[in-house]
Formats: structure tokens, sequence, C-alpha cells
């Protein structure tokens, strides 16, 4: 039986090395409501005999016009629905971390991975997948997908008022979603731009009341109606006139996702001849992480790298998969997401 710091490896097999710093990432993007999790693409992957990607059908609405039923007009014959088609695919990544022996005999500390450690490491990765994909959604180009990004992206940065303020949250909403702009309930934005509005006491922090009854505050606060979560991972860009920063408003759930499964996750692999010997803890991931109604349309590879996700021509909207004169594509009324760039 394999065994990991004098304990069975698929136990509790991590223990607590005190010294480790913490870390510098909240990781804020993927633990806040942001991912409605699925539990079926593995086994529709399977349906077909393994495979990487899954190609799901959306039932489009009823549409057309009707005609005037005046007992001399013909009824056209009944016209058929569309058909939307989301591609969906899967990913892997795979790290290992490994120690020396002696280091623990010279130090009498354990510098071996602990369990919690391995899951915060997967987290920040998972999120820097997710604000790939968004560099993905909005560099999408031409057409329809073009549309998309125009309309729902604000850009106020070189405006009078370069700064987030409500009014452009609002307008922001408003030009992505519309009347549903209601949708739209929770925002991440860079702590540059959430101190700008707590100097203008526009962010109100939720409360709670502690055990002796008095009320305190929460570290999530609440702006124009919405959710707001903060973490230095939003993008950040610059020009001469200063940082410019982007942030997201979506509707919670807005990506789905689920723990595909590697065929061995995590496993120790021992080379005891290697400077006095040397255990190496090597674990894997494949997910899925699917934006709502757009499609992964990159080619090339069973498992995309964060580049690949970032790079614009491998996503489309969801669409009937027709030629170019009979395409048809989801509304983009139906896609809760938006972007608002300023300067703070």
């Amino acid at each position: 039986m394999e065994k990991f710091r004098d304990k069975i490896f698929n136990e509790e097999v991590f223990e607590m090395y005190r010294n480790t710093l913490p870390s510098t990432k909240e990781n804020s993007l993927i633990k806040s409501g942001l991912f409605t999790n699925v539990n079926e693409y593995k086994a529709k992957m399977s349906e077909q005999s393994g495979g990487y990607a899954v190609t799901e059908p959306i039932k489009g609405r009823l549409g057309g016009n009707p005609v005037n039923y005046d007992g001399n007009t013909d009824i056209p014959k009944g016209s058929e629905r569309d058909t939307f088609y989301q591609r969906k695919i899967c990913y892997g990544r795979a790290k290992a971390w490994g120690e020396y022996d002696f280091a623990s005999d010279i130090t009498g500390a354990n510098f071996k991975a602990e369990a919690g450690e391995v899951n915060e490491y997967w987290d920040e990765q998972r999120q820097a997948t997710v604000l790939a994909i968004l560099e993905g959604i909005f560099g999408m180009t031409g057409g329809v997908d073009g549309q998309f990004v125009a309309k729902h992206t604000y850009d106020i940065s070189n405006d009078a008022t370069s700064t987030l303020s409500a009014d452009a949250l609002n307008r922001a909403s408003q030009q992505a979603l519309g009347d549903k702009k209601a949708k739209l309930d929770v925002i991440f934005m860079h702590s540059a731009v959430s101190t700008n509005l707590e100097g203008l006491n526009l962010l109100d922090f939720l409360k709670y009341t502690d055990a002796n009854g008095i009320e305190r505050d929460l570290t999530i606060g609440t702006f124009n109606g919405r959710l707001v979560i903060v973490d230095d991972d939003m993008p950040v860009t610059s020009d001469s006139l200063g940082d410019i920063y982007t942030s997201y408003v979506f509707q919670k759930g807005f990506f789905e996702y689920e723990n595909i499964g590697a065929e061995v996750p995590s496993e120790l692999a021992r080379d005891a001849y290697e400077k006095g010997g040397k255990t190496d803890l090597i674990t894997r991931v494949r997910e899925m992480v699917v934006p709502k109604y757009i499609s992964y349309k990159g080619t090339g590879s069973v498992s995309p790298t964060n580049e690949a996700f970032a790079t614009g021509s491998n996503w489309e909207l969801a669409n009937n998969d027709k030629t170019d004169s009979a395409k048809v594509y989801v509304d983009d009324k139906l896609i809760p997401v938006a972007r608002v760039i300023s300067r703070g």
C-alpha cells in the first residue's frame, strides 16, 4: 500500500505544514455562485465512446409573422422552428510536486503538499481558465459575434467621467440586455475600482449580527443592487493616462461546470535513488467550464490551453449550424454577461 507522510495515501494524506505562506489570490471568481454545477456531459461523452467535446442542441423559440385571417388569405404551411447548437469542450491539466527526504531530515519540517493547498492550487488555475474564456469571448470579431462584443461592452475609459459609477453600470446593463438588465446580478471588479466606490460611499457592505448581538460588516458588498466581488485577478491594462480596469457583470450561474475526472486523478511516484530519495505527488484534472450559449469552435487539440481559450476566433455564438445565408444565431439578450472598462 502506498503511503505518504506515513499515512495511507487514499485517506488523510496531507498534514498541515504550519509555516506555509497563505495564498495571495482570492479566487473569488469561482467561489461566488458563478458556476452552475451540472452532471451530464461525462455521461454523454461515455455514450459516444469517450471523447472530449459535446455538441448540444438548443430548441429555438416559435417565431415568424402571422397572416391576416380574413377569409381570403391562405395560411402558409407550418414552418419549422430553428434548432441551435452549442459545442462544449473538456480540458485537462496536470501538475506534480516533489520533495527530497533529506530536506525533512535536516530541518525537521515536512514540505510535502497538503490536500488543502492542492485544492487551492486548482482553484487558482480554474479561475485563470475562466478569465481566459472571458478574454476569448470578448475577443470575438466580425458579424454577429463582433456585434455581441460591441453591445455587451461599455467603455468609459476615455469619457470625461472615466470611473465606474451607478449610472455607468446601469447603462452597461441596459445596453447589453435591454429590458432583461436585471438578470445581471453580480459584478466582479479589481480592488482599485471597489476602493473608488468606497470613497464615494457607493459600496454598501452586507451585514451580520455576531453572537453578542453586535451588527458587523461582511467583506462582500452591494453596488447599485448587485453583489460585488473584489479580486485583483481582474484584467488591468495601461496607457499614457494610467491604468484601465475591466469589470465583469454576470447573472449567477453563467458558467456551467462539470468535473469530468481523470482515470488517475492523483498518485505518488517514488524514486528511492535520486539524491537519497524523493516522493512526487502528481495530480490531474479534466473538467468543463461552459459559458451560456457561446460555442467553442477551436480545433486541433483534445484539451485547449488557456491561450486557446483566450483567442477570440475560437468562439462563436450558438447558432443553427447552417450555411451563411441561412445561419441564425441565439439572441444575444439571452447571454447574461457584460464588461465595463473604466479608469477606476
